[in-house]
């Protein structure tokens, strides 16, 4: 089985990258989705290729459905009223508190 080293620092940077991404190009729910800036940021673009890319991209993942209070990521910015200050906040905070 292999194991990987997915540090912390790496997992703060790929959700701060994921946030820079949305903010130069708009977030939409459907059309830029936050799971889909995540993976680009983590550079998991082609399953099985890097499996440090998507364990990176994982851990992101669940950092950042911790930082919302257990609520997953795609009903969460499928909200109405979601904006995207909202998505920027939420993927930097995350990034905040996985890098402590």
């Amino acid at each position: 089985m292999l194991t990987l080293s997915v540090t912390r620092s790496r997992v703060a940077a790929v959700l701060d990258q994921a946030a820079t991404l949305l903010d130069a190009e708009g977030w939409h729910p459907h059309l830029n989705p936050v799971i889909s800036a995540i993976d680009r940021a983590a550079g998991y673009t082609t399953p099985g290729i890097d499996p440090a890319a998507e364990e990176t991209t994982l851990r992101a993942w669940d950092a950042l459905v911790v930082y919302l209070g257990e609520r997953l990521v795609v009903p969460w910015e499928n909200e109405p009223e979601r904006t995207q200050a909202d998505v920027l906040a939420a993927l930097r905070g995350a990034a905040r508190e996985v890098a402590w």
